[in-house]
């Protein structure tokens, strides 16, 4: 049997390399409140200054419930 026959037995058994393939998404772990009136910004990664909703000072950044486990499933 030559090396370039047809590979009727192993086909879809065994992972191969490939160079396009997409990189899993990410997953929002943790989100940002106002301490105050409870408002959550949509894509922060610094807090804003001041609370456009309330003007409070104040903000908690935490873990999104289940966020945590659905990060350490995509692998």
């Amino acid at each position: 049997m030559s090396i370039g026959t047809e590979r009727f037995e192993s086909l879809g058994h065994f992972l191969t390399y490939d160079p396009f393939h997409a990189a899993p998404r990410r997953v929002a772990v943790f989100t940002l409140q106002c301490r105050c009136c409870g408002f959550e910004p949509e894509n922060v990664v610094t807090p804003p200054r001041i609370c456009p909703k309330c003007h409070g000072e104040t903000w908690e950044r935490f873990a999104r419930p289940g966020s945590i486990l659905a990060n350490a499933n995509r692998y």
